[in-house]
């Protein structure tokens, strides 16, 4: 015979198993859509024009390869309209 405690327990049970296989689900799809800005590593550096601190991507640069700006929170998805001069040799010897 089926108790009352053996239904709370196979209740909560289902709960946790329905809300993790939700909770996976959303991870997913979050995966799934496009982005919209370039991949690369995440880092802030100062930029001159604005004088303060700005969030860029770093990736592989599209002329050469070499490691650049990739992405500028400026600019967001539009193209970079400046001469990168925030992600200088000092910044790049500092990375290597």
């Amino acid at each position: 015979m089926v108790t009352f405690g053996f239904l709370v327990i196979l209740a909560a049970l289902i709960a946790v198993i329905v809300g993790g296989a939700v909770s996976v689900m959303r991870i997913r799809s979050d995966e799934a859509e496009p982005r919209g800005r370039p991949t690369g590593l995440p880092a802030r550096v100062l930029c001159p024009i604005l004088g303060e601190v700005t969030r860029v991507r770093l990736g592989p640069g599209p002329d050469d390869g070499r490691l650049a700006v990739v992405w500028c929170e400026r600019f967001g998805d539009g193209p970079l309209r400046c001469d990168r001069s925030c992600f200088g040799a000092a910044i790049a010897g500092s990375l290597a």
